[in-house]
């Protein structure tokens, strides 16, 4: 999960001039992306929702093109983009590992904001259903989206077979 600063720095590498505190007019305008500046509203009280609008805005300026604002497609595209990048399913998996269970927490370890973590919730409903299944190093585990979102350990790590013990066995 990249940091607020690790993004900065992004920005920078890729030869992006971001403007932190930008006073736009409008409240509703978090951030906007043009040609190689970004600009993040000074009405950001968080570094968790700072963190997310630069993630989003630096997304438009790698994978989008020309004026995007009426394009509901290319939005949606980027905050997809933004969710598995800034959280992921393995992410959501580490948090429940370090001991979340609530929302509020989830968002807290994460280092999101309350908000995006339910939009994240309702894309990954759209995209897996109300239930999927991953495997991790960790373990396998099951996701489920509805009617509240659960992550239950379906098999611990010391129980999946590694490859190299198999063969060994295999041999005797």
């Amino acid at each position: 999960m990249p940091t607020y600063e690790g993004l900065l720095d992004e920005a920078l590498a890729r030869g992006l001039t971001v403007i932190e505190k930008y006073p736009f007019t409008s409240p509703r305008i978090r951030g906007l992306c043009c040609d190689d500046v970004i600009a993040l509203s000074e009405k950001i009280d968080t570094e968790a929702e700072r963190r997310v609008v630069l993630c989003e805005e630096l997304t438009h300026a790698m994978h989008s093109a020309g004026d995007i604002l009426d394009d509901p497609h290319m939005e949606q595209k980027a905050r997809t983009r933004n969710f598995d990048r800034l959280v992921g399913i393995r992410g959501l998996i580490r948090a429940f590992l370090a001991g979340c269970r609530e929302s509020w927490e989830f968002a807290e370890a994460l280092n999101v904001p309350e908000a995006f973590l339910s939009e994240l919730m309702a894309n990954y409903r759209a995209r897996y259903g109300t239930l999927t299944t991953v495997s991790t190093d960790q373990g396998v585990f099951a996701l489920t989206f509805e009617p509240i979102f659960r992550v239950k350990r379906l098999v611990p790590t010391r129980c999946i077979p590694q490859q190299g013990k198999r063969k060994k066995e295999e041999a005797l």
